[in-house]
């Protein structure tokens, strides 16, 4: 699988705990089994998801940025959020899973002194796991 994945045009997210029927099948994905229902988070643009790796501890652990322009905040308080996001071509992926660790949201607003400068909210999700970002099969 490439885990280089840009035009990210639908990101959405759901509360982690509502993952727990889910089953993650190594170097394939993760398989939803019964219907879930992710909210849409509201984005300007297209967006985007970087992804690292390195070895710890003889293991290899993943870095996913996902990186997003809005209005406002995205503010989750103490839901622990996971966020499936859309490509340009209609692949799904998952960034996080019912278990911890869980993605955390950051949140950077930009108040340009050039009226052409770009304004607003960057919100920036980081999720750290010996999981990668998951292609949702089915």
């Amino acid at each position: 699988m490439i885990h280089l994945i840009n035009n990210i045009r639908l990101v959405e997210c759901i509360e982690a705990y509502h993952l727990q029927q889910s089953d993650i099948i190594t170097d394939r994905g993760v398989w939803l089994n019964v219907y879930q229902h992710f909210d849409k988070i509201d984005t300007i643009g297209l967006s985007s998801v970087e992804i690292s790796d390195k070895i710890e501890n003889n293991q290899r652990v993943f870095t996913t940025k996902l990186i997003m322009s809005r209005k406002a905040k995205l503010l989750p308080g103490s839901k622990k959020l996971c966020f499936r996001v859309t490509t340009v071509t209609g692949s799904q992926f998952l960034i996080g899973c019912a278990d911890k660790p869980y993605p955390v949201v950051q949140n950077a607003e930009t108040f340009p002194s050039v009226p052409s400068s770009k304004s607003g909210t960057t919100v920036t999700v980081t999720y750290t796991s010996t999981i990668p970002m998951l292609a949702i099969l089915g």
